[in-house]
């Protein structure tokens, strides 16, 4: 008798192993995929820290990481960055009036939902600037960047209109 040869039980029960192995593999992947996924978000979180905890002991850093984190902060909110425009625009500038005119339009036509929790104020400005012709434009947009840096609007929107405007000092400085 041959031993090479496997008997005919032989390859079924083989068979069933080898799936039951590769099941057993890919669960086992999928496990260690997403457990090396949650190491990673942790370890980026704990790094971040780290960089913060860094930057705290160092007075000229923790200026310097207050502002890129304040900027990429605002970058995300369509408000602050409209607010940065006609806080900080240079309203000198031939096209300052039709860029006012497309970030109101996009904040009341895009973002209704945060365009109905602006002050009704704002929210009158907004549609005026985006309704006004081509001459008022500018005369509108600075409009708003006055009363926003003045309190019409009310004292967030002042508090957040005056930082952008300190930030962009310090850059200049």
């Amino acid at each position: 008798m041959n031993n090479s040869t496997p008997t005919s039980s032989t390859p079924a029960q083989g068979s069933k192993r080898t799936k039951a192995r590769t099941a057993v593999v890919g669960v086992l992947a999928a496990g260690l995929l997403l457990g090396g996924g949650v190491i990673a978000a942790n370890a980026a979180t704990s790094s971040n820290t780290s960089a913060t905890a860094a930057a705290t002991s160092q007075p000229e850093a923790t200026a310097a990481t207050a502002a890129v984190a304040a900027k990429t902060a605002l970058a995300r909110h369509p408000l602050a960055v409209g607010l940065r425009f006609f806080v900080n625009g240079d309203s000198s500038k031939p096209n300052y009036g039709q860029r006012a005119a497309k970030i109101a339009t996009f904040i009341l036509d895009k973002r209704p939902k945060l365009a109905a929790k602006l002050p009704a104020a704002l929210q009158a400005d907004l549609k005026a600037l985006k309704d006004a012709a081509d001459g008022d434009r500018l005369a509108k947009a600075t409009h708003i960047r006055d009363t926003a840096l003045n309190g019409g609007y009310g004292p967030k929107i002042q508090a957040q209109a005056k930082r952008l405007q300190e930030q962009k000092a310090d850059r200049k400085a």
